[in-house]
């Protein structure tokens, strides 16, 4: 019986705003980092922003290949060093912290149509709803009051984020984590996700039912491991409840 429900955050829950969505969230980044090194008297010329930033992105690939991730914290300090900063007043590194972090809210991603009802539904037919996301540079302590006031947040009784763990999907690490935190075994649990590695291939290894969230994100990929796929979120409670019996 499926007692709960976990979710990937990205292109299953919410999708950027822009089609070059990195790219200008690098311009943003930079910017006010920028501004916050301007105001406490310590400018750095911008050509040395955008290679710090760069450093930090070919840091975190190579973190990410090995499936583990970096802390918000390691992630600054890895900016700040490439840029050849070294501030040790804490005032000013939360500061940085936080218009680095913080730099969604200038264009905030996009709820997928239905998501909002059907994860509210679930919450209230008593599943055990969970959220594991893989983060990038937008970490889980940004992520959280963000889904809360996009009034998503408090249906998940759990909410995983890769940075705060360290471990990225697929390492099963994550997903057990999650599991753990709901109280549930992973026959109990099904996940749902756009990523046909990381979440269905890494669901199932660890004995997870699967379902693909296909938005056509990802052109090349198969879904053929997945339990089903589904197109619109509004199609998972009369699956849930057909593997529920």
């Amino acid at each position: 019986m499926i007692r709960g429900v976990t979710f990937d955050w990205w292109h299953t829950i919410a999708e950027t705003p822009w089609p070059d969505y990195d790219e200008r969230m690098r311009v943003i980044r930079v910017a006010r980092v920028g501004a916050v090194l301007e105001t406490a008297g310590l400018a750095v010329d911008e050509a040395s922003l955008y290679v710090a930033y760069d450093r930090l992105t070919d840091l975190l690939r190579g973190s990410w290949s090995r499936h583990m991730d970096l802390t918000a914290e390691e992630q600054i300090a890895a900016f700040l060093d490439g840029a050849g900063l070294d501030i040790r007043n804490d005032g000013v590194r939360d500061s940085i912290s936080e218009a680095f972090g913080g730099a969604i809210r200038v264009k905030p991603p996009i709820l997928y149509p239905n998501i909002t009802d059907v994860v509210w539904r679930l919450h209230r037919d008593r599943y055990r709803v969970g959220l594991i996301s893989n983060t990038g540079r937008t970490w889980g302590r940004i992520l959280r009051p963000l889904q809360d006031d996009m009034g998503i947040g408090g249906a998940f009784h759990v909410r995983i984020f890769s940075d705060e763990v360290r471990l990225r999907k697929p390492e099963r690490r994550i997903f057990e984590t999650a599991l753990s935190a709901l109280g549930l075994g992973p026959h109990e649990a099904v996940h749902i996700g756009d990523d046909v590695d990381a979440d269905i291939a890494g669901a199932k290894a660890l004995g997870m039912r699967a379902i693909w969230f296909n938005t056509g994100f990802w052109p090349e990929a198969r879904g053929d491991a997945a339990d089903t796929e589904i197109h619109d979120h509004s199609e998972l409670p009369a699956i849930l409840a057909r593997w529920s019996r």
